[in-house]
């Protein structure tokens, strides 16, 4: 009896081992996806591999037109270049030079430092003017044959083979009273040009164009991801590299899918060649010509891997979800928010600790709440009592005082004073989170109320020669609402704007009457961002916006900008992070709105909205 209950608690407890996410995943995966797969894969290999080459002859044929078409695009090129310029030329030194000049030769090649040459030659075929590395004759010998066709055509472009170098040529007649004055000859070795790249950028494909003479092939140009590959290769059954072998003909490289093609001169005869290929590599994973069958193979899997997946899709996802909705609302602050879950995986123990973290957390937000509560108290009444005393001083109560001490004393008395307003916002952000908030309502010009408290921090402006301004749809705008600590809140937007503005910037205050209902809707995209989620509807209001150029709010900080003790990593800490809180509990006591907008250039705006006529 004892043995049956060791093994029927084990087998309990390796369930109990197994039941985890990964376990059914895995079981999902293996038994609806991979077998079915693994079938397909094997009844299929001889498609892919036709497939493969099929379409590798494909693409190859595909690369050989763009190279094509760059090629002649860039033969056309060079002729259109050299048609214009003689006619500039032309126009430009009429009567000073003419085209049998080095004053023309060396013009052409200003304007295009990739010509490997240029000639005039007189209507005898004599050379009169030349720039280049070769010698003319050489040139000239070359091309001899091609010239006499040139006074019958307007223009030839082609190539041709000089030196064991590749040449697109253009030869273009000049008339004068419809008889040739000028023959002009250009040429660009395509070591100059970029095709070999241009079509490597936009294939992928490996190229190489050269020249082969039986024993070895000459390389002209080739694209850039050939590394270390020398100018000439000797016939050898061994690779260079690792990369190409020439076997007297033609060059091979084992790693690709690979096509030659020549190229030829006026006369149609092959006076080099041209290497194009794709690495065999990419092609592994290739199945296009398989894709139906394998389609239909994975929708019969899918269908099957749905069914088993939904008996698990709800206590798998579920406990995530849930997990994740709480995460984000504490994350907002709401310490209230319960996470609850059944069952016996990770997630389920995980939401269980996360439920223990939340009650430590609302223990420690309590306990820290009474002591700075009680501590902001307590301190309150001395720091009263030494801001009295130094009155006293200052006044000469207990008799004269130095410059010196009058400095001294004015310095202690500003420190108590910004002390006695942060301990001031601490105990109204914690009469607010106790619930214990009674509003005293009054009517009161909201317009005189802000330059009131634009005034208070005056001088913190001049101090940084921040221009204020304060501008208002009407003169007075008489509002309902608790004047104390709307005034705090405009002290608190305008401090903020002031400590984290530029030397030398702005500080804008808006004020809009709004007795129409209209739909706000803020401006969000990659560079402008707010903290509201969505748009609102403004009736019976005011909106007051306060506007800065200084540092910008950071995106991830907006969402968190208005919780408590929230510091934006984009500004300099100015204060304990409350006032913004604290802002956001009196609009939100007033039934108001309020929000942040910046942007990543710099600046941002704090705008709220009150109602006109509250009623208590």
């Amino acid at each position: 009896m004892k043995t049956f209950k060791w093994l029927l608690n084990g087998i309990n407890k390796f369930f109990n081992s197994i039941d985890t996410i990964t376990t059914k995943l895995l079981t999902l995966v293996l038994c609806c996806i991979t077998i079915p797969l693994f079938v397909v894969a094997n009844f299929s290999t001889d498609i892919i591999n036709q497939g493969i080459i099929d379409n590798s002859k494909t693409r190859l044929d595909l690369n050989r037109k763009i190279f094509e078409k760059k090629y002649f695009d860039e033969l056309n090129g060079l002729g259109s270049y050299i048609t214009s310029k003689i006619k500039d030329f032309r126009i430009k030194y009429s009567g000073k030079y003419d085209l049998q000049s080095k004053k023309f030769v060396d013009y052409l090649s200003a304007g295009k430092p990739d010509l490997s040459f240029s000639m005039v030659l007189d209507p005898q075929k004599k050379i009169t003017a030349y720039k280049g590395n070769m010698k003319p004759d050489i040139i000239l010998s070359r091309l001899s044959k091609v010239i006499p066709v040139d006074y019958v055509e307007n223009r030839l472009l082609f190539t041709e083979n000089i030196e064991n170098n590749i040449f697109q040529t253009v030869i273009i007649p000049v008339f004068k009273n419809n008889d040739i004055s000028s023959i002009v000859i250009a040429g660009r070795s395509l070591e100059n040009s970029n095709i070999a790249g241009y079509v490597n950028n936009i294939t992928g494909a490996t190229v190489a164009v050269y020249t082969t003479n039986g024993k070895r092939a000459a390389f002209i140009a080739v694209s850039g991801n050939i590394p270390g590959l020398d100018n000439y290769l000797k016939v050898s059954n061994d690779s260079n590299y690792g990369i190409f072998q020439f076997d007297g003909n033609i060059l091979i490289n084992p790693a690709d899918f690979h096509v030659n093609f020549s190229l030829a001169n006026f006369f149609n005869k092959p006076i080099g060649k041209v290497y194009l290929g794709i690495p065999k590599l990419d092609f592994i994973i290739w199945a296009d010509r398989n894709f139906k069958l394998i389609s239909f193979i994975t929708i019969i899997s899918l269908i099957v891997a749905i069914v088993i997946a939904a008996l698990f899709a709800r206590k798998i996802t579920d406990p995530i979800l849930a997990l994740k909705e709480a995460a984000e609302s504490i994350n907002l602050g709401n310490l209230d928010y319960k996470v609850e879950t059944k069952g016996n995986d990770e997630t389920v123990k995980l939401s269980r600790a996360f439920s223990r973290m939340v009650s430590n957390l609302q223990r420690d937000e309590r306990l820290r709440s009474n002591f700075v509560a009680t501590l902001t108290h307590d301190l309150k009444v001395p720091m009263l009592a030494e801001n009295q005393t130094i009155t006293f001083l200052l006044k000469e109560t207990y008799g004269p005082i130095t410059e010196d001490q009058r400095e001294v004393l004015e310095l202690i008395k500003s420190t108590n004073n910004s002390s006695l307003e942060m301990i001031g916002t601490l105990l109204e952000v914690y009469r607010y989170d106790c619930g214990n908030v009674r509003l005293f309502i009054t009517e009161f010009d909201i317009v005189k109320l802000i330059k009131e408290a634009l005034n208070q921090v005056k001088s913190l402006a001049e101090d940084k020669k921040i221009l204020v301004n304060v501008n208002s749809s009407q003169e007075n705008i008489m509002i309902n609402a608790d004047k104390n600590d709307i005034k705090r809140l405009i002290h608190n937007l305008s401090s903020n704007s002031i400590n984290h503005g530029v030397h030398g910037g702005f500080l804008n205050c808006n004020i809009e009457a709004i007795n129409d209902t209209i739909k706000y809707i803020p401006k969000s995209d990659e560079k402008y961002y707010t903290s509201l989620k969505g748009p609102i509807e403004i009736s019976n209001s005011i909106l007051v916006s306060i506007e800065d150029n200084g540092a910008g709010i950071n995106r991830e900080d907006i969402p968190l900008l208005f919780n408590r003790f929230s510091l934006s990593k984009g500004r300099k800490p100015a204060g304990s992070g409350l006032g913004l809180y604290y802002a956001n509990q009196v609009i939100g006591m007033h039934k108001g709105h309020i929000w942040a907008e910046s942007s990543e250039a710099g600046g941002s705006t704090f705008k709220f909205t009150l109602p006109l006529n509250r009623q208590e």
